[in-house]
């Protein structure tokens, strides 16, 4: 039951916002198969928040769970997409704090080892749309069952912030980026790398790669086993001390 429905453009994108929702990238997926474009759903609780791996994304309110529905035209490299969506909420988090944010391979952003944000990206070659669904804690408070790995912009600053305001911001962020060449994205993405020439473990349905990181590229991650460089361009990445 949807209690309200507000929609507003901003630069160019439409945002359909709602007060709860069962999940923003499947109302935004369902929006590109009626062929609408430039569309952002935002809404402040889901029921059914998605994460990669068919993993639950916890949705209180106070955070911003919002979903992109944009044509893949507009992407020229789609393997970027991923990294476009976690710089982007770096750079949005650091206008409003000046703390260490790090990402995770490929696109989970950190605190201190603790998740803040995560992304969610869904395509649909045939119609020609892909969905950035984005979940991004920010004054809501962390289910006790996560406080140990996930955390809020609320807890790390100690202040309530405009969630509007920070979701105005991704948008400015997010249409510049867009703009940029493929290549200084690549480059500006790895600066904030958690990942890059660390030791990982990284979990495939067929197999298991252990090993350093010595390159992440639009082909993939590429992890040094010992033997040989490998690249994979999916799996559940996990950090090894």
């Amino acid at each position: 039951m949807y209690l309200k429905i507000i929609r507003v453009v901003v630069l160019d994108f439409e945002i359909i916002s709602h007060k709860n929702i069962n999940s923003t990238n499947t109302y935004a997926y369902n929006l590109g198969k009626l062929g609408k474009k430039n569309k952002i759903v935002v809404s402040e609780t889901q029921n059914h928040g998605k994460g990669r791996l068919d993993r639950s994304w916890f949705s209180e309110k106070g955070g911003i769970y919002f979903s992109v529905l944009m044509s893949i035209e507009d992407i020229r490299k789609l393997e970027k997409i991923n990294f476009l969506g976690s710089l982007c909420v770096i750079e949005t988090l650091k206008t409003f704090s000046d703390k260490k944010f790090e990402i995770k391979w490929p696109n989970d952003v950190l605190f201190e080892n603790k998740k803040i944000c995560g992304i969610l990206t869904e395509l649909n070659v045939s119609k020609g749309y892909l969905v950035l669904g984005i979940g991004l804690n920010i004054n809501n408070e962390i289910d006790p069952e996560i406080k140990n790995i996930a955390t809020s912009l609320k807890e790390i600053e100690n202040i309530e912030f405009n969630v509007d305001l920070i979701l105005k911001k991704f948008v400015e962020i997010f249409i510049k980026n867009l703009k940029i060449d493929d290549e200084l994205l690549l480059e500006n993405y790895k600066k904030y790398s958690k990942t890059l020439f660390n030791d990982v473990k990284l979990i495939m349905h067929e197999k298991t790669a252990t090993g350093k990181v010595v390159d992440i590229s639009y082909d993939g991650i590429h992890i040094d086993t010992g033997k040989i460089v490998e690249v994979f361009n999916v799996g559940d990445c996990i950090h090894l001390r």
